[in-house]
């Protein structure tokens, strides 16, 4: 195994006997095994975490979930050589699983507000409040940019800007006095479940940031190895690379027929999500 940095902070979350003992060596355990806030579920014990130890701006900072191997697939082994490769050369490195998701909307603020019931309001006012400069409607995510399930492993400046606006939510949440914190502490649908609506916001906020703020430095680990979510769309194979090749063509080159081919490509799909025959493992 790769010999770990000494600027790597690397925790995954336990909270309980039993999720302790899944934590995988060489990540640190993070005890949130008291669950105080169960309803900002991870953002609790990462804030927390920042509270009583302040991040060091040039060191490196990961918050692990204990799903993170379910989710992506990855031995510690394979993130901490991904590290050891592009650390030296990145502010921030994404784990992100579900490649449909990433490559089929335009950003993961789209498809927050599209996947949940009654829930456009809701990012457009977290959007207004964490991040203006990023427009749901406009603003390009890609697998560069976006990830999910907060998966990803950031120098302690990024955590700073990333911690400042997400605290802005929690101040909003936890006053509820007015129709942005109210939402955002009132239940969204989560598959057969349901969960309070900042989780999803504050789940987002990594990717705002990424989008309109050119200074950081981000390395991905290949999306399209990790495993898609449960959506019809994920059988699209490689049309979603295409789908993602497109957006990553606009922000590079800045063409509108990018962006157009895109739109298109996915409204040609969006009628047809399931091809006749799925494609192979």
């Amino acid at each position: 195994m790769q010999t770990r940095r000494s600027d790597l902070h690397l925790f995954q979350i336990y909270y309980s006997a039993a999720t302790r003992q899944s934590v995988e060596a060489p990540y640190t355990p993070l005890d949130n095994s008291s669950n105080e806030r169960p309803d900002w579920r991870e953002y609790w014990p990462i804030r927390r975490y920042f509270h009583e130890r302040p991040p060091l701006d040039d060191d490196f900072y990961g918050f692990l979930s204990p799903a993170f191997r379910t989710k992506t697939r990855l031995d510690p082994a394979t993130v901490l050589d991904f590290v050891a490769a592009h650390g030296d050369d990145a502010d921030v490195m994404l784990f992100s699983p579900f490649f449909d998701q990433i490559a089929f909307f335009l950003n993961c603020w789209e498809q927050g507000a599209l996947a949940h019931a009654n829930g456009r309001r809701l990012f457009e006012d977290s959007l207004a409040l964490v991040v203006p400069e990023f427009n749901l409607y406009e603003t390009v995510g890609c697998s560069r940019n976006t990830v999910y399930c907060n998966y990803f492993i950031a120098r302690g400046s990024f955590w700073l800007e990333w911690l400042a606006r997400c605290e802005r939510l929690f101040a909003s949440a936890e006053r509820a006095d007015t129709a942005l914190g109210r939402a955002l502490a009132a239940p969204l649908d989560y598959k057969s479940q349901t969960a309070p609506a900042k989780v999803f916001a504050v789940e987002r906020v990594a990717s705002a940031l990424l989008a309109t703020q050119t200074r950081w430095r981000v390395r991905a680990y290949d999306p399209m190895r990790l495993p898609c979510s449960s959506s019809p769309i994920s059988v699209l194979g490689p049309a979603l690379a295409a789908l993602d090749a497109l957006k990553l063509a606009y922000l590079t080159e800045g063409r509108d027929q990018y962006l157009d081919a895109f739109f298109h490509l996915r409204a040609q799909f969006a009628q047809h999500p399931r091809p006749a025959t799925a494609p192979s493992a």
